[in-house]
């Protein structure tokens, strides 16, 4: 109700005025509707750089429709990477109303993300695109719009939803959250804005119209039990936009990464399941020895993602580094216990 609530307003608010609206190509008929506020000016100078997205469907849990930002002259234009998205019945509809065959470009695994591209010599309106700005900022509490095709309600030429909210905070999908049907593997914008099945691919928007993020699909949280609106940071998009865009050749840095080590020994017998975190032996000396870890103690998390297996450990435990400090929790008989753990590198023998 609340997500309906919005797009009802912003459906009064978001429309243009006649004076502003020559690249729309027609004008409106009740001047009230006019954008006055500074929002609503944001909206509609953007509202020409989404496009709506059609694409393969078959299946009642696939969504044969999505958002997507253009983000050249040349016609490309960035989206969430989805099954929809097939070649020779992928369909992109601009602002004008006009519907245009997409040939798919290579995705980005990493950021699960795809660019597709339209032919510009046959489009007759105005191409505006966005690109990132390098460095853009976003902090907790910022004011944000979030604008895509919510729901499949608008078809050819009716504006994409606006929906708005608040930066509610920055997480990682690897490290807080178990996240499910989501290849991102990185830092993401947490909002409250509403995202909805159409929105994805979308974009979020300061107030003054920067653009700050790719609207993600709706994370799962395994951990809370919640959903959770997120977008990928327009700071991690710039590599793989310069690469497939600009045609800048992409420099591949590889960084040799030391293991962080506490010193616990793992009861990690070979099978085809992995068994509890049980801890079969504390290095003398050692992080987990410091914190007080003493054998047959399991561990259960580390900082808020949950262990249930040696195989677990192992993962999380690898994605820190060296130097960095995690709160581990583990059970000693009935008995919950916490301690933070200095991670370091493990001495050589």
């Amino acid at each position: 109700m609340k997500c309906m609530q919005t797009l009802l307003v912003v459906a009064m608010v978001c429309a243009p005025a006649a004076a502003q609206t020559q690249d729309f190509g027609k004008a409106y008929s009740f001047a009230e509707r006019a954008p006055q506020s500074r929002i609503e000016q944001t909206i509609d100078t953007t509202l020409p750089s989404l496009v709506k997205i059609h694409g393969a469907s078959g299946l009642q849990t696939i969504s044969a429709f999505a958002s997507g930002i253009l983000v050249s002259k040349e016609g490309h234009i960035l989206t969430v990477d989805q099954i929809m998205l097939q070649p020779e019945r992928t369909r992109v509809v601009l602002y004008d109303g006009t519907v245009h065959q997409a040939t798919l470009l290579p995705a980005d695994d990493r950021l699960g993300v795809r660019l597709i591209k339209i032919d510009p010599k046959l489009v007759q309106c105005e191409l505006r695109p966005q690109w990132p700005q390098a460095n853009a900022t976003f902090r907790t509490g910022q004011f944000v719009v979030s604008l895509g095709n919510c729901f499949r309600l608008a078809e050819f030429s009716e504006k994409v939803s606006a929906t708005f909210g608040v930066v509610v905070g920055r997480a990682n999908t690897a490290l807080r959250y178990r996240m499910s049907d989501v290849k991102y593997d990185g830092d993401v914008i947490l909002t409250d804005a509403c995202n909805n099945p159409g929105h994805y691919g979308g974009g979020l928007f300061a107030l003054d119209g920067r653009w700050l993020g790719l609207n993600m699909k709706l994370l799962d949280s395994k951990e809370t039990n919640t959903m959770l609106s997120a977008a990928v940071p327009v700071n991690d998009l710039l590599p793989y936009l310069e690469e497939h865009v600009l045609g800048k050749r992409r420099a591949e840095v590889k960084v040799a990464k030391v293991a962080p080590w506490i010193g616990a020994v793992l009861f990690d017998q070979a099978g085809r399941q992995s068994p509890p975190a049980y801890v079969e032996r504390v290095v003398a000396g050692s992080p987990a020895a410091t914190v007080g870890l003493r054998n047959d103690d399991m561990i259960v998390r580390i900082d808020d993602f949950s262990i249930r297996t040696c195989r677990e450990y192992g993962e999380i435990l690898g994605k820190y580094e060296p130097g960095q400090t995690v709160k581990l929790t583990w059970k000693r008989g009935t008995d919950v216990m916490t301690g933070e753990v200095l991670l370091t590198k493990e001495p050589t023998k």
